[in-house]
């Protein structure tokens, strides 16, 4: 069919007047590079004359064939050829890749061939990306009284628009949950820190992070009085341990040299005796 019987049959629709609930658009919410359908409501025991997608500008016609046959289908906006589809009976819109553009307002202008009255229904199409896991960032530091202040940020890469943050953290076998992308919490030596778990969520998805227990980040850098306390306990093993060993290289240097005097002593006294019994046999036996 060309343009002008077209042209020509949206002025005659022009014609019509048209009816719809009195409510808002319907929302309905899709994910990014994914498929979704807009449904389409046909007044039932009614012929159906054609059908007006539109979103912005005309986005398709639908004509209804008879029963068994394929309606009938011009798709008017390039944007959407090859992606969109009217599965009978409802002629319901069916999008498929969609991208960022085809978010925004669409309506079904449904035209009866036994009523001057037109049905209109209208949509809100919202689309958004399936989220990634939440990072987490962990800024911490004691204060001078012993206080350990601890500061959580959660985070998603390419969240995109109403995303929400939630920390989960459980306590007594209760869960208690905080909402707001920042976590701040603080507590003393001996106190039970809590482990906390980021939630982001958006229309069509939700991740959690892993599991963050607070307590180590301050207990790996100890509190002032017990940093001071280790070190000077460390310090004073430290001297004992060398004091000991001065100790023992001492003792063995003193006993290496006792034994070095007593050896050429004996072979002295050894050396000594020979020489007498050689004398006593040289002088013989008197005649």
């Amino acid at each position: 069919m060309g343009a002008l019987p077209w042209l020509l049959l949206l002025s005659l629709l022009q014609a019509k007047g048209f009816s719809s609930s009195g409510v808002g658009p319907q929302e309905v919410v899709a994910v990014l590079q994914e498929s979704i359908s807009l449904p389409l409501e046909i007044p039932p025991d009614e012929e159906v004359e054609n059908i007006i997608w539109s979103s912005h500008i005309t986005l398709a016609i639908v004509v209804p064939t008879k029963e068994g046959h394929l309606a009938n289908v011009t798709v008017t906006d390039p944007r959407y050829q090859g992606r969109v589809s009217f599965p009978s009976p409802s002629y319901s819109l069916h999008i498929g890749n969609l991208s960022w553009e085809d978010s925004g307002p669409y309506q079904a202008q449904v035209n009866l061939w036994t009523s001057q009255i037109s049905s209109l229904q209208q949509y809100n199409l919202r689309i958004y990306r399936r989220l990634s896991e939440p990072s987490i960032t962990v800024n911490f530091e004691i204060s001078g009284d012993g206080l350990c202040n601890v500061s959580l940020t959660c985070s998603v890469e390419q969240a995109g628009l109403d995303v929400t943050y939630s920390w989960i953290s459980r306590e007594d076998g209760v869960d208690t949950a905080r909402e707001g992308s920042v976590l701040s919490t603080s507590w003393r030596p001996g106190d039970h820190a809590l482990s906390y778990t980021c939630r982001a969520s958006n229309p069509v998805s939700n991740m959690s992070s892993y599991l963050i227990p607070a307590g180590p980040f301050c207990a790996d850098l100890r509190y002032p009085s017990e940093k001071a306390s280790a070190s000077f306990c460390l310090l004073v093993k430290a001297l004992l341990l060398l004091l000991l060993l001065v100790t023992l290289a001492t003792g063995l240097w003193l006993a290496q040299g006792q034994k070095g005097c007593k050896i050429p002593r004996m072979k002295k006294i050894r050396r000594n005796r020979l020489r007498l019994r050689k004398t006593d046999s040289s002088l013989g036996t008197p005649l």
